[in-house]
């Protein structure tokens, strides 16, 4: 433990200089850092966490750890790495990923997905030769403190389940077509989802929000909490990730919609998560200012 929590606060400090807005410090970071540890290293057959040492010093680590896929997509257990890392030098960063990589394939998982910061060239160099191609953008922008919530948008209501199982459908497609390793739906998906979707209205941390069109409920974008590593400041950050639409050209008015809605409880920046094979959603990101922060690349 006095050699790891070290290493992640370096690594932490590492991901705040690459992007401030996203990364910013939790003011209880070492101590979050440790509960985390103690927390993983208690269940060894789902987490590992693996340590570099050179010369009795400690110069690298990385997380390691197994995943089941989300109930609405087929059963696909994943192995994630390297959204904690620091290593010293390249030598260590191989060493580093070996290991990550033999503790999720002998724990069964069918695939590799392994985070890395936009700018971290090296380290995407690195995870690129190693057969690792992207897979999910995490992109990022300041939200808009004067937003305001378009008339066309609206908080969703129990009555509005069906559509929002339609749109989440379409957007389920486009995620299929842009990896269908990783994004196939189950087939319960439709029930999956109304029941998640059901659950989300009742909770206080997070808006669902529908677009209203000329022919009804055309698109919908639940703003919601962020999961950072505990060194990070999360309460400062929202998510988009269900967010669906008929037509690109709803999108704006959800957008802003979200940035409202996020505005209200005092977040600071948004990121949005864009599968890298859906060049159309990228694009309309692009286009609203996001730029991308993080990726997860996958391995199989």
């Amino acid at each position: 433990m006095g050699q790891l929590v070290p290493l992640l606060l370096a690594a932490a400090q590492q991901r705040r200089e690459l992007a401030p807005d996203l990364w910013a410090p939790h003011p209880d970071a070492e101590a979050r850092v440790r509960a985390r540890l103690e927390r993983e290293l208690a269940q060894p057959e789902r987490f590992a966490w693996l340590l570099a040492e050179r010369g009795g010093k400690a110069v690298g680590v990385v997380s390691a750890g197994l995943f089941p896929a989300p109930p609405v997509y087929q059963s696909l257990l994943a192995g994630l790495s390297g959204d904690e890392l620091y290593a010293a030098d390249p030598e260590v960063l191989a060493a580093l990923l070996d290991g990550a990589e033999t503790f999720v394939w002998e724990g069964g998982a069918a695939v590799l997905v392994t985070a890395c910061p936009t700018r971290a060239s090296e380290r995407l160099a690195h995870l690129t030769a190693r057969g690792y191609r992207p897979l999910t953008f995490w992109m990022t922008r300041s939200v808009d403190p004067q937003a305001t919530r378009p008339p066309s948008v609206r908080p969703a209501t129990e009555a509005d389940l069906p559509a929002l199982v339609r749109l989440n459908a379409a957007a389920q497609e486009g995620k299929r077509r842009a990896n269908p390793r990783f994004w196939t739906p189950h087939p319960d998906a439709p029930a999956r989802f109304e029941s998640w979707m059901r659950h989300s209205l009742t909770r206080p941390d997070r808006d669902v929000l529908v677009h209203e069109g000329p022919n009804g409920v055309d698109g919908f974008v639940v703003p919601q909490p962020t999961g950072l590593s505990p060194a990070h400041d999360a309460a400062g950050v929202g998510t988009l990730d269900d967010l669906a639409a008929a037509d690109w050209a709803t999108f704006s008015p959800l957008l802003e919609g979200a940035h409202h809605a996020l505005a209200v409880r005092g977040v600071r920046t948004v990121q949005a998560i864009c599968p890298t094979g859906w060049p159309e959603r990228r694009a309309a990101l692009d286009a609203a200012g996001f730029r991308t922060a993080n990726l997860w690349l996958l391995k199989d």
